[in-house]
């Protein structure tokens, strides 16, 4: 009888434990689950008077791995990202149209699963929502005190390090031309700066003094080459450019300046010169011994011109002898033009 009473406390016992461990894996999963929580981050993007900013973009970047996700705002300037980490510290920034936001952190030492970061960017938005196409851009000066504008538009979805292109326009023109190419490049994928060179458009101040274009300025070294200074320095200064690879596309005047940056500046990857003048071109860089374009795509009316063009240009390049007639923005409107220019980007880029 001993025996059997023996058994049957150790079963009892047995049978105790059992039930000890069920409930404590019971209790450690329900600790996992509130572990799980994530956190949420979101705001309103607007301009420095409170109108609310459509189609921002807000980066939110994972400081652990440096992965980056980026939203952007609705009709109402609103942006909300959720089910992210709790356990990381974040980085958000804000940028519309080349206007960049300070960067804003949001630490993983702060146990809150909703995080508000919102953003007043330095911008004008004109009746209907839309950015004013005079202020999106950034103010830039020459060295030698003129005040220069420019228009920056960022592709939308695209991941960095994002492609950069400066379109510069022809004598009498203004950086408006651009805007339907402006948009091609932008559809696939570009970042692009369209600048108002001096005496056109709204560039026409220097040391305070109003300034007008002259002929003259076309074969000075003194004028027109100063502008491209600022403007690519402004480029390389944008986190999420390619800054090392940026390309130049201009037309008359603004060829030949493409042409002569593309000797002159490393981070100058390429060039497409639409209707260049060499005479003024080789003015405009101060001398033959200083004209030295490379990776220059060449676009000309006259074959003539074109070839010789070509005897200054080194590897690689191409030459192509397209007609038509008018300015920038009516050229531009050439397929046979477009597609020449993209698939020069394709193979040089």
């Amino acid at each position: 009888m001993k025996r059997i009473a023996v058994v049957l406390v150790m079963g009892l016992a047995a049978a105790s434990l059992s039930e000890a461990q069920v409930t404590f894996r019971n209790i450690g999963g329900a600790k996992k689950v509130d572990e799980a929580k994530t956190k949420t981050i979101h705001g309103i993007v607007q301009d420095q008077r409170g109108k609310p900013i459509t189609a921002a973009r807000v980066s939110i970047r994972n400081t652990k791995d440096n992965t980056v996700r980026t939203v952007t705002t609705d009709a109402t300037g609103n942006y909300s990202v959720k089910g992210l980490p709790p356990d990381i510290n974040y980085e958000v920034r804000a940028d519309f149209r080349g206007v960049i936001s300070e960067r804003k952190a949001v630490s993983a030492l702060l146990d809150r699963e909703d995080n508000l970061v919102n953003f007043d960017l330095d911008i004008a938005i004109v009746e209907g929502g839309a950015a004013s196409a005079a202020d999106s851009g950034p103010d830039l000066q020459t060295f030698d005190l003129v005040k220069l504008k420019a228009s920056f538009e960022m592709p939308r979805g695209v991941p960095a390090p994002i492609p950069a292109v400066l379109l510069l326009h022809g004598f009498g023109e203004n950086r408006q031309v651009w805007q339907g190419f402006r948009q091609q490049l932008l559809d696939r994928g570009w970042a692009v700066m369209s600048l108002d060179l001096r005496g056109h458009g709204n560039s026409t101040t220097k040391n305070q003094r109003a300034i007008t274009a002259s002929p003259e300025w076309r074969s000075s070294s003194q004028e027109f080459p100063h502008d491209i200074d600022p403007a690519l320095d402004w480029l390389k200064k944008q986190t999420r450019l390619d800054s090392r690879k940026i390309v130049i596309i201009g037309y008359d005047i603004g060829a030949n300046l493409a042409l002569v940056s593309s000797g002159k500046f490393t981070e100058v990857k390429t060039v497409v010169a639409v209707k260049p003048n060499l005479k003024e071109a080789l003015s405009m860089a101060g001398s033959a011994q200083d004209f030295h374009p490379r990776s220059a795509l060449v676009i000309t009316g006259d074959a003539a011109e074109g070839t010789q063009i070509a005897g200054y240009l080194k590897e690689p390049f191409r030459q192509v002898t397209l007609t038509g007639t008018g300015g920038t923005a009516q050229l531009f409107e050439s397929k046979n033009l477009a597609d020449a220019v993209f698939q020069w980007l394709k193979e040089t880029y």
